[in-house]
């Protein structure tokens, strides 16, 4: 990832413009997907007593280096004592103002912190403890960029050492870890140096062309795995796929994604989520999560669906340090999405989660509910195709062989309006002989009663809820339901909501007012259990809660 600075000598010609020239040094390696060093020379001339400024180094994609060494704690602290972060070593070459000998200075390169926010990292140039100019900032080109995805690293040359001018001509690196594209075209890809100088802003360039061989023999063999789980109250469908790699493996230009239309159906009222692009007005339809092997944190990114009504795409939007987007076609006949132009950065697992709700992309019937999802994947170097199979079964299906005997039951359901007009709900619902414990409720309240929600972070809770027979793992509000998620399944659960969770939108006194709970068990059953409420005033209820 992090490639660096070399060069020639200088012939003094003080009125002239500084050119870069840059030289490769492969010796040590070309093999696709590979980890080695990389020699990189830039010399600038003629500079007289000019000398270079900004340096920006434009590698090709897939030349990445390991931001994850020393476990990511290069990236959170600075230590230019400590050699765990050293990624590079070489000779600067300057000359001392009113001097015609070259001093030459012996320096390493160490992997540092971001400069900036939106930086993937920093570069600091070592000189025995000592950093030798500002911090380079070594950022990722994003999707759609001209040159690619890849890393273009950015430095600010000092023109003056312990407030001595000086100019310099060359740097001379060898770069350790480097880890080589998985692509081997034809015509090489380049390593591209560009400068200016302090004399002169005009930004001069250079290439060489970076020699990568053996793709065919890249391994590529990659895995899918698919869950899927019918929401509780409906019939959308929250949808995984899991893609999972070896961390030496080539990367996948192109994936397709498909699904069987016989488990699962596209949910035509999603449209209402349809955005031309994605943006801050655009609602989310899932999520992703990456996990690359260079890199020290999950990368976490929101899908939405863009385009128009005649030509659908699923878009997956990463954000800054690798501000990815990966676009996805859907295809309706497929029943799937098929992606194309993916990086070649290594991933040793991809995870797409497509929600459910009211903007689920998927619905599930449940009159078939076992199928086999495909990925069919294609490598880097787009010479070899293979598909992944996955199994699922949707979860959350009602249980249609389970007879009224087996039912849960809701015992227990009444509404008590406390001395001070607010509201006690108090509900219990039991496993009965033959069906299985209860893993998750979803209670709907009758119109003329309102669940009270709070934002926590991006999360919507509902406080003053207590539970006896059963711990909550979650107390949450989705689609105006009050959904509690049990820490371990139970046989009878009480459910009280008190004051803070309720609020009255209408009359209750003369009113047939019914609770709805879905309820599903811990082996997948769901049920909808139906009962009337009790209205009940404190005089009569007591004190108790």
């Amino acid at each position: 990832m992090f490639a660096s600075v070399a060069a020639l000598v200088v012939t003094p010609a003080a009125s002239a413009s500084i050119s870069p020239t840059i030289a490769l040094d492969q010796s040590a390696g070309t093999t696709a997907g590979s980890t080695a060093s990389l020699g990189v020379s830039l010399g600038f001339e003629p500079t007289g007593t000019d000398s270079p400024h900004r340096l920006t180094l434009v590698l090709p994609p897939g030349l990445l280096a390991n931001a994850s060494i020393d476990g990511g704690a290069c990236l959170t602290t600075v230590d230019l004592t400590d050699s765990s972060c050293q990624i590079g070593t070489g000779t600067v070459t300057a000359f001392p103002s009113g001097l015609d000998i070259p001093i030459t200075v012996p320096v390493t390169f160490d992997l540092v912190p971001p400069p900036t926010a939106g930086d993937l990292a920093g570069i600091a140039v070592n000189s025995n403890g000592t950093q030798i100019g500002a911090t380079a900032d070594v950022r990722v080109r994003p999707s759609g960029d001209p040159a690619g995805v890849g890393v273009t690293i950015g430095f600010v040359l000092p023109d003056a050492l312990d407030g001595v001018p000086i100019s310099i001509s060359s740097i001379d690196s060898t770069f350790s870890g480097l880890r080589y594209p998985a692509t081997c075209p034809a015509n090489p890809q380049d390593v591209t140096v560009a400068a200016d100088s302090y004399a002169d802003p005009t930004v001069r360039t250079a290439s060489a062309p970076l020699l990568v061989t053996g793709c065919s023999g890249l391994p590529f063999a990659p895995a899918l795995h698919t869950t899927a789980t019918r929401d509780l109250g409906d019939d959308r469908v929250v949808l995984v796929a899991d893609v999972t790699q070896g961390a030496t493996q080539s990367p996948a230009s192109a994936m397709t994604l498909a699904f069987p239309i016989s488990v699962l159906t596209p949910n035509l009222s999603s449209l209402r989520a349809l955005c031309s692009t994605p943006g801050p007005a655009c609602a989310a339809v899932g999520s992703a999560t990456a996990i690359s092997p260079l890199y020290p944190r999950q990368l976490t990114g929101d899908a939405y669906l863009t385009g128009s009504f005649t030509a659908l795409s699923l878009t997956i939007v990463f954000p800054p340090p690798l501000p990815l987007t990966l676009t996805g076609r859907i295809d309706l006949a497929l029943n799937g999405t098929v992606f194309t132009g993916l990086p070649d950065i290594p991933l040793s697992g991809l995870r797409v989660l497509i929600d459910g709700g009211p903007n689920g992309l998927f619905r599930a019937d449940c009159r078939s509910r076992t199928g086999t999802a495909n990925a069919t994947l294609t490598d880097q170097n787009a010479d070899r195709t293979v598909t992944a199979a996955s199994t699922f079964t949707v979860a959350g299906c009602p249980n249609r062989r389970v007879s009224d005997h087996g039912r849960p039951r809701l015992a227990r359901a009444s509404v008590t309006r406390l001395r001070d007009g607010r509201l006690r709900l108090a509900l219990r619902i039991a496993a009965t002989r033959g069906s299985p414990p209860l893993a998750r409720l979803s209670i709907a309240l009758p119109r003329e009663l309102e669940l009270v929600a709070h934002q926590h972070g991006r999360r919507t809770v509902v406080v003053d809820v207590s539970l006896s027979g059963a711990r909550v793992r979650a107390a949450s509000r989705l689609h105006g339901r009050l959904v509690l998620s049990l820490r371990r399944p139970a046989r009878s659960v009480a459910v009280t909501l008190g004051p803070g969770a309720l609020r009255i939108r209408g009359a209750l006194i003369g009113r047939r007012l019914t609770a709805v709970v879905v309820a599903l068990t811990a082996r997948g059953s769901r049920f909808v259990l139906h009962r009337r409420l009790r209205i009940l005033e404190a005089n009569r209820a007591g004190s108790r809660r």
